[in-house]
């Protein structure tokens, strides 16, 4: 055994050891030991004003830039140990599992403090895909008596747009493991700085939630969901229509009849063409500007832009040819904005005929995948459509970020400038879930059960093959399941519905 670790660590270049619960310590040449005393193996290290000693047991495993051991601490107990080579591109994922392990025995710590007199019961940051658990986040259930208590702990503020998501899915698992109907209180934990993204969320919410938040030293205290901050949020400022030279406009009405190019007015006044949601061109104070992407800043001829409406056209084409072309695939998030907007009385028959508007509510952490769009029918109901290609575990929280944004700028009279002509109604918007049927994450339904009856929420599935043509396969009301859904499907089996009518 010591042949072989010596052997392991004469090949690091910057040899670390990583027990479970801590953090990576570094074996530095002249501060730490190997050796074979009272026959077993002890290693020691004495970096800095830390000293660890610890008794080697065996080997378990050796790969490259890696060692796992077994240690025996003080007392007797065992415990896992990793050699590692800080410099081994295979350490990066064992010093994150280690951060997490460290970060949830920090999170037991906070948890004996803030309930003392509760029995934790589990403690874990394994990722299980069957519930969409995530690792990033430390779950925990106490019990005392009858009594249980759901908790969750967010590592770092960067992490808490996706925290709240996996902190719902872990609330509903235990409560229909232990078959109560939302009676289990959940407790979040987030660091000191964060917390106001998520207590928005909450009070558009149904559970009971408590908020503590957390210091470096893992010091935590409770605090007022009330008291977490203001809704962050203004509208983005836009100019008139652009005016457009008889040569500009002969050149736009060209673009869209022969191409399908589409034009789409943007905040600052300019004009964004596009084809198939790709832009390619703007034109902006009377210049064109051509480049593929969302920024064209290279000053163009006509013939330039028309050049590239032709290389972009045939994605429009049929499916045999357009699924060869090298863009297919590149924006599809954009496509679907442009298919939307080109149909939109197929996606909600009361916005049939009236303009949607894109990028109009702006707030902090809004640089995000997901496309806002926001209508009013002819009666002056405003509507939400937040749009996704792809699946999205987060999908549900995001629309409710841009939803509870919405409804305060619509009652305070703010987007009456937006649309001329038609009287808004101040009452709250709908909330329109637009994506490919087959791909709306299951943990949705999920999420969109504690959202408040207030919250008129729908979820429209289209076809796969939106690209040829946008079709609706079904519309369901909140967290309500598909047909199709029944007690077969084993992931309903483990989340049962919150609503029993449904």
């Amino acid at each position: 055994m010591l042949s072989a670790i010596e052997s392991f660590l004469a090949r690091c270049k910057r040899p670390a050891i990583l027990e479970h619960g801590d953090t990576p310590i570094a074996l530095i040449e002249g501060a730490y030991s190997l050796e074979i005393r009272s026959e077993a193996i002890h290693l020691s290290a004495w970096p800095d004003d830390r000293s660890f000693n610890r008794r080697l047991v065996s080997i378990e495993a050796t790969i490259p830039g890696a060692m796992e051991c077994i240690v025996q601490r003080f007392g007797g107990a065992t415990a896992k140990l990793n050699l590692l080579d800080l410099d081994h591109p295979r350490a990066a994922a064992r010093l994150l599992r280690g951060d997490r392990r460290t970060f949830a025995e920090a999170f037991r710590r906070m948890l004996a403090r803030q309930f003392p007199g509760w029995e934790i019961r589990s403690l874990s940051t394994e990722a299980l895909l069957q519930h969409s658990f995530s690792p990033v986040y430390p779950r925990a259930l106490l019990q005392r008596g009858t009594q249980q208590i759901a908790a969750m702990a967010c590592p770092t503020s960067a992490d808490e747009h996706g925290f709240l998501s996996f902190a719902l899915l872990w609330h509903h698992y235990l409560c229909g493991r232990a078959g109560n109907h939302r009676q289990i209180p959940l407790a979040l934990f987030l660091p000191d700085g964060a917390g106001s993204t998520t207590a928005l969320r909450l009070k558009w919410l149904e559970l009971t939630c408590r908020i503590f938040r957390f210091n470096v030293h893992g010091s935590a205290g409770e605090v007022d969901v009330r008291d977490l901050g203001n809704l962050d949020t203004h509208l983005a400022r836009r100019a008139g229509p652009a005016e457009l030279d008889p040569n500009l406009l002969a050149f736009v009405r060209r673009l869209e009849n022969k191409y399908g190019a589409e034009c789409v007015d943007e905040p600052d006044g300019s004009l964004n063409l596009r084809c198939s949601g790709l832009a390619f061109a703007r034109i902006s104070e009377g210049k064109l500007y051509c480049g593929l992407g969302e920024k064209s800043d290279s000053l163009s001829t006509l013939e330039q832009g028309e050049q590239l409406a032709a290389h972009l056209a045939p994605l429009r084409g049929p499916a045999s040819r357009n699924r060869s072309h090298p863009l297919y695939r590149s924006h599809p998030e954009r496509w679907l904005e442009s298919a939307v907007r080109r149909n939109p009385g197929i996606v909600d028959a009361m916005i049939e005929g009236q303009p949607l508007l894109g990028q109009v509510i702006t707030f902090a952490g809004g640089d995000r995948d997901i496309i806002d769009l926001i209508g009013v029918s002819a009666d002056g109901r405003t509507a939400i459509l937040e749009l996704k290609a792809s699946e999205d575990i987060h999908l549900p929280l995001q629309a409710l970020d841009y939803w509870m944004r919405a409804d305060w700028h619509v009652r305070s009279g703010d987007l009456d400038s937006f649309f001329p002509g038609i009287p808004i109604r101040r009452e709250s918007p709908r909330l329109l879930l637009v994506a490919p049927g087959v791909r709306f994450h299951p943990s949705n339904e999920v999420v969109l059960s504690y959202f408040s009856p207030q919250i008129e929420t729908e979820r429209v599935g289209v076809n796969l093959e939106w690209q040829q043509g946008l079709k609706v396969v079904f519309r369901l009301r909140g967290a309500e399941q598909p047909q199709s859904h029944g007690v077969q499907d084993e992931r309903h089996i483990q989340y049962p519905p919150s609503n029993p009518k449904s």
